[in-house]
């Protein structure tokens, strides 16, 4: 969903340009008259794969075109305050005793923290929504001992379910048809963490109601926040586009529709079925690597590091 801001002496003015579906936008640059010469005026052009042309354009102060477009878009839900303080990404696969370690290295070197996010190495096998009870047998009474120092612990969630019958959430989704499917009806299938997974149908009211609901398993074991990943959606393709493929078909809350116009929509409505899942509960911090106009009660991505003691 291109948006364009432009602050000039002249005045502001912000375009809108509300489809998402795939498309490039190329930006000219203008140039001031010489003397008492004209000026040559900047161009935008922007060019979608298909989809209505809906486009707002305000024109104001900075302050007065931000707050109209957040009246467009909806404004963002104002996160707990730990959500944008220090946080540190634990990808290894080490257990508790490593995340205590690391914690006491903040500590030891006199450094802030107010996070911690556990990657898929927590998981268990790396499937959503389950915890390796061997490297983290007692994950609630971490999660309670980082809290009395003020920090909170953060679980990666990302949307892809392994295809394995026998596991909950799989056997849960294929009971509800909540996964995304083709024009021919089929299951679409991915590769992901686990290896073969299928793609839950978030543009699907009812499938973001079940979705939601399966955080409460992470809130019995003491996450105050979340991370989802590769949720743009990824499927770790040796080859071609690494998402769901662009004919795989959509609810789009009961219109109907193909991956072009979902895409970059899943991780928003991924977002909201987290958002209004956890909503009722507490209030939590949802971190997304896919964003656009509208996220709800969602921060921006979160930027990648490294440390070490």
């Amino acid at each position: 969903m291109p948006v364009q801001m432009v602050v000039a002496d002249a005045g502001t003015h912000l375009a809108f340009h509300d489809s998402s579906w795939d498309g490039t936008v190329t930006l000219g640059e203008g140039e001031e008259g010489a003397g008492s010469g004209h000026d040559r005026a900047g161009t935008s052009e922007l060019r979608m794969d298909g989809g209505p042309l809906r486009c707002w354009v305000v024109v104001g102060t900075p302050a007065r075109v931000l707050l109209a477009w957040a009246s467009l878009t909806g404004a963002p839900a104002l996160p707990p305050a730990w959500a944008l303080g220090h946080h540190h990404v634990y990808a290894s696969s080490g257990g508790e005793e490593e995340v205590r370690r690391i914690v006491a290295g903040y500590r030891e070197h006199g450094l802030p923290l107010d996070a911690v996010h556990l990657g898929v190495g927590h998981l268990s096998s790396r499937r959503v929504f389950t915890v390796d009870d061997e490297r983290f047998p007692k994950l609630p009474v971490l999660a309670d001992e980082l809290r009395r120092e003020g920090i909170r612990l953060v679980s990666v969630v990302g949307p892809a379910v392994g295809s394995e019958p026998g596991v909950a959430v799989y056997d849960e989704g294929v009971e509800r048809d909540a996964f995304v499917r083709d024009a021919s009806g089929q299951v679409v299938r991915g590769v992901g963490w686990t290896g073969d997974v299928v793609f839950p149908d978030f543009t699907d009211a009812r499938v973001r109601a079940w979705w939601g609901g399966l955080y409460a398993e992470r809130l019995a074991q003491g996450f105050a926040g979340f991370w989802h990943s590769v949720n743009e959606p990824t499927s770790f393709t040796a080859f071609g586009e690494p998402t769901l493929p662009r004919s795989a078909r959509h609810a789009l809350d009961g219109r109907g529709g193909d991956h072009r116009e979902a895409h970059n929509v899943y991780g928003l409505c991924m977002g909201r079925a987290a958002y209004e899942g956890l909503r009722e509960r507490a209030p939590r911090s949802v971190r997304s690597c896919s964003r656009v106009p509208g996220g709800p009660g969602c921060s921006g991505t979160a930027g990648r590091g490294r440390a070490r003691w």
